[in-house]
């Protein structure tokens, strides 16, 4: 049904839950709407108690008030603002442009917000209690990822309340990695003071944002490792930490090196990975493969990493890794221009399925496990 502008309201707390559209983005859904000569599709509000609130639609309100443009309503009920939240961190899930970190943290919000209903119950479809396993196990197959994703999510959105993130987070003006946030939200005690969370905060945003390796980062695969992943992986579809030298031997159909910032692309297919070793990289690497893989866009990935277990990237490799390998001495890098004398020993790590046919490939190499569930 038509509606005016005065019978809307706007809820500040409401808006600031969507994630912002790019200026090429909103200017491409102003020129539709004139083309269109008002917006193509409803807005959705919360009808309560006489009230319209707006859910969904901020920018086509937006542009249709400012020119005068012609809009419909769909109204909607809800039991509770919680309950209206999540319809609306359900809805934004289905965008295409949302980025990765985007996606945990609403993700992550469902999660949550389910799980404290009832003080760790929530209700499923048949009006019965389940466990907060069942609401993770539920929604990561609603989201098509897995379980294990779902609660690093909810990890992810409590540290992002915790420090006051979430207008930054939603808006991608924050670059730190997704564990660096929880684990700066993790160090404040119970109670912090607003020094602490500053403190905490800080240290978030001051980590700087690095798309380059060089120099030493850059230490290549011996043949006999890529071959056991392409026999793995069938073939090579892309390789986000490499050069034209590396990749004579990976042979991957597509490769990122320093200079194309593997980390700003898009990740698909069947993924090798040797990533850059240097600590402020390697575990934006591990983030984007994991976030790649939950997603789906990435189905196979192998992955040569040091065997650092007592990191959190590697505890985040690990949680989602189907299968690992860990080698029997260190393994042999090579370079044209340098000797390479590896300092600890290294593992390899699978994600997919078939992890059988990963551990019959690299068991030549050492011992292989099967990840638990």
């Amino acid at each position: 049904m038509p509606q005016i502008a005065d019978d809307i309201v706007i809820d500040a707390e409401f808006a600031a839950l969507i994630p912002p559209l790019s200026s090429e983005e909103r200017q491409q859904l102003e020129d539709n709407i004139v083309e269109h000569g008002g917006a193509r599709d409803p807005l959705v509000v919360w009808g309560s108690d006489g009230t319209l609130t707006l859910l969904d639609g901020h920018n086509r309100y937006e542009i249709c008030t400012r020119l005068g443009l012609p809009f419909d309503v769909h109204e909607m009920r809800f039991s509770s603002r919680d309950e209206a939240e999540d319809w609306i961190d359900k809805n934004q899930l289905g965008r295409r442009n949302l980025d990765a970190r985007q996606m945990s943290l609403l993700r992550g919000r469902r999660y949550n917000r389910t799980k404290n209903n009832r003080d760790g119950w929530s209700e499923g479809m048949d009006g019965q209690n389940v466990r907060p396993s069942q609401t993770a196990e539920s929604l990561a197959a609603e989201h098509g990822v897995n379980e294990k994703t779902i609660r690093r999510d909810g990890e992810f959105a409590e540290a992002v309340e915790t420090l006051g993130i979430e207008r930054e987070i939603v808006a991608g003006e924050i670059d730190a990695p997704k564990h660096e946030i929880v684990a700066a939200a993790k160090s404040m005690p119970e109670q912090p003071t607003q020094e602490q969370v500053a403190e905490a905060l800080e240290a978030v945003k001051s980590k700087p944002h690095v798309a380059h390796n060089s120099g030493d980062n850059e230490w290549y695969t011996p043949r006999e490792y890529i071959e056991a992943a392409r026999q793995v992986l069938g073939k090579i579809d892309l390789d986000p930490a490499s050069n034209q030298v590396a990749n004579e031997v990976v042979r991957a159909a597509t490769f990122y090196t320093a200079a194309d910032s593997g980390l700003d692309k898009d990740w698909h297919g069947a993924v090798w990975m040797n990533p850059p070793y240097e600590s402020g990289l390697i575990g934006q690497f591990v983030e984007k493969l994991c976030d790649s893989y939950a997603s789906g866009t990435v189905k196979k990935a192998v992955v040569l990493v040091n065997n650092a277990t007592e990191t959190r990237w590697f505890q985040s490799l690990a949680e989602q890794a189907s299968a690992m390998c860990f080698p029997k001495g260190r393994v042999k890098f090579w370079h044209p221009r340098k000797v390479a004398v590896p300092l600890q020993g290294q593992a390899v790590l699978f994600f997919g399925p078939k992890p059988d046919e990963f551990a019959r490939a690299f068991s030549q190499f050492g011992f292989c496990m099967e990840a638990s569930e």
